[in-house]
């Protein structure tokens, strides 16, 4: 005779398991207590059996599936958020909410985990991450960041775009040209019109509720103004072309040791003291 027939103990754990398990179909109101005890129960026996003898018991001795039982464990575990969901939104939960409120709990630890570890990746190495992690990337071949700006507007987009961007020729510090383009893609999905509206009281209030008051230095403002001013009559051509050298540069200075990552911001970089020599 098999050695977990002999085991008065799983015999019995496997009796009020099947118990259990059917109050949760018989009793909708105190379907989650049962649940509950159900899952402490198969717990206890799970814990008590060796490698591979899992599956086999409980289909021999409990007729009830992996998954059903999966699930009674989970609720058993979550006791408490359950049980607090219980008391401050709805007086009974059935047995199918609780599952996908357990799912949706463990999407969304999955989702804040999948944020801090891609923190500090963009572009293609961020899409490869995606993929590696079986988060879907959506591609929309028609997304137009600038939907709604007039022609200028774009075009001072594209230069403030150049403005954000490291330049070691010009020693000038600032982000990588591509964090550059995402942040500015960022600003606009505010969304703010143009440059000035996001320099102005608009964007003042609107880093003073998400920001943190990190308001621009008066400095930024009139280096701002000087390059904007300096590229009076530069086409979307000359600037998209500006960009790109700055990408290629950018490129070359990292891949030569000149460049590294400011501690003020995660994506800003400045040229190396002896670059600038």
């Amino acid at each position: 005779m098999d050695d977990l027939a002999r085991s008065n103990s799983l015999t019995n754990l496997a009796a009020r398991i099947r118990t259990e398990h059917a109050a949760t179909s018989a009793a909708f109101k105190s379907s989650i207590k049962h649940a509950m005890a159900a899952g402490d129960l198969l717990i206890e026996a799970k814990a008590q059996l060796q490698h591979g003898r899992w599956l086999p018991w409980l289909r021999d001795h409990c007729t009830i599936s992996e998954r059903t039982a999966q699930l009674y464990m989970r609720v058993a575990k979550n006791r408490a958020m359950i049980e607090t969901q219980i008391r401050n939104d709805v007086a009974d939960l059935s047995l199918g909410e609780v599952a996908a409120l357990l799912m949706l709990s463990s999407d969304v630890h999955k989702l804040l985990s999948f944020a801090k570890q891609a923190d500090d990746i963009s572009g293609g190495a961020l899409i490869d991450f995606c993929i590696a992690n079986d988060v879907g990337v959506i591609v929309d071949r028609g997304y137009n960041p600038f939907a709604g700006r007039s022609e200028a507007e774009k075009l001072e987009w594209l230069i403030f775009t150049v403005f954000l961007s490291y330049d070691g020729a010009a020693g000038r510090g600032g982000f990588g040209p591509d964090d550059a383009a995402e942040h500015v893609e960022y600003l606009l999905q505010r969304p703010f019109q143009n440059v000035a509206q996001w320099l102005g009281p608009a964007g003042e209030e609107w880093r003073r509720l998400w920001n943190g008051n990190r308001h621009p230095p008066e400095q930024f403002k009139t280096g701002w103004a000087a390059f904007l001013d300096a590229h009076r009559h530069a086409t979307l051509d000359d600037v998209e072309a500006e960009h790109l050298a700055l990408r290629t540069r950018f490129q070359e200075d990292k891949a030569a040791g000149k460049i590294k990552s400011s501690g003020g911001c995660r994506r800003t970089i400045r040229a190396r003291p002896e670059a600038r020599q």
